[in-house]
């Protein structure tokens, strides 16, 4: 089958000064949540939250004194001060992007987590997986394949040549002889695919599914 992925549209703007960083929520429930960034006496809140794309971005600084926090405008602790929770920036993260993943045990009902997301190492043509089962599994595309260990630590795929449909297969690691998921992706030059494999509860769909989250690139206008 060949999947249609909707696509975040980029506009490529000039640098900013200081850092930015852009937001993923798991889930449409965490989307419709009010959010925002604090960092000192500055407050913005995140905007264009959804499942499938990033947000838009806000600046931070992750070498300043003051503390990055996520801020939960829709909760408030016993004080009626609003919930907030520490975002965590690891040492060498250039473009920080912030996972808003479900915390069923937390009062904010959030877990904020940060990936590296810069474009000189995810660059377009590139595609992302970060493998969050258990499983030792492998990825292959048309003929070359990598090992997927669990994790948050990401295996890059860069198919390189034109944009095309090519044939994927997803195995476990100790059985690469039995294909456990098999289709026809798209690879295109101008977008980068930051996919995430996860354990499926639909028996249907097989043991894993795919949360995609694609970005496109479209030049900026020189008017």
């Amino acid at each position: 089958m060949i999947l249609r992925c909707f696509a975040l549209v980029v506009l490529l703007a000039l640098p900013s000064p200081g850092r930015t960083m852009r937001a993923l929520p798991w889930d449409q429930e965490i989307a419709e949540r009010k959010l925002a960034i604090g960092q000192g006496e500055k407050l913005q809140d995140l905007r264009n939250l959804h499942p499938s794309a990033r947000s838009l971005p806000v600046s931070v600084n992750t070498g300043g004194e003051d503390r990055i926090q996520l801020v939960f405008k829709d909760r408030r602790d016993e004080e009626g001060k609003l919930l907030t929770r520490p975002i965590r920036v690891p040492g060498g993260v250039k473009t920080p992007l912030l996972l808003l993943l479900p915390d069923r045990e937390s009062e904010s009902g959030i877990r904020p987590l940060v990936i590296d997301d810069d474009m000189a190492n995810f660059s377009w043509g590139t595609i992302r997986l970060i493998n969050l089962s258990k499983d030792n599994l492998a990825f292959r595309w048309e003929k070359k394949a990598k090992e997927l260990k669990p994790g948050w630590d990401p295996i890059d795929v860069s198919p390189g040549g034109s944009s095309r449909n090519m044939e994927v297969f997803l195995y476990r690691k100790e059985e690469l002889g039995t294909p456990l998921y098999s289709a026809v992706w798209e690879h295109r030059s101008d977008m980068r695919q930051l996919v995430f494999v996860i354990p499926s509860n639909d028996s249907a769909t097989g043991p894993f599914e795919f949360k995609f989250i694609p970005e496109t690139r479209v030049e900026a206008s020189s008017e």
